[in-house]
């Protein structure tokens, strides 16, 4: 491993970011279904769920996605350019 590129080291920073970050998100969505509802009035759904639910499921899927993609982009082929591209 001497023949290291020059973003060695922040790529594999932005990985420990991303991952820190998409757990967090896991352990704090529990936090937000389990919340009291509103003592103002009923508590608005979507699609016959509790507003938070949603709410606490779509950001885990955001977090998720977003770590799969930055996995995606870190194992890409990483000088040569893609097949399509080649135009003879």
């Amino acid at each position: 491993m001497r023949h290291r590129t020059p973003a060695y080291w922040p790529t594999r920073i932005l990985l420990v970011v991303g991952s820190i970050g998409t757990i967090i998100v896991f352990a704090l969505a529990p936090m937000l279904v389990l919340a009291e509802p509103s003592m103002f009035g009923p508590e608005p759904t979507v699609l016959g769920l509790p507003n938070r639910v949603v709410i606490a499921g779509l950001g885990v899927a955001v977090a998720v996605f977003g770590l799969l993609w930055m996995v995606r982009i870190f194992r890409g082929p990483r000088d040569k350019p893609p097949s399509w591209r080649y135009r003879r």
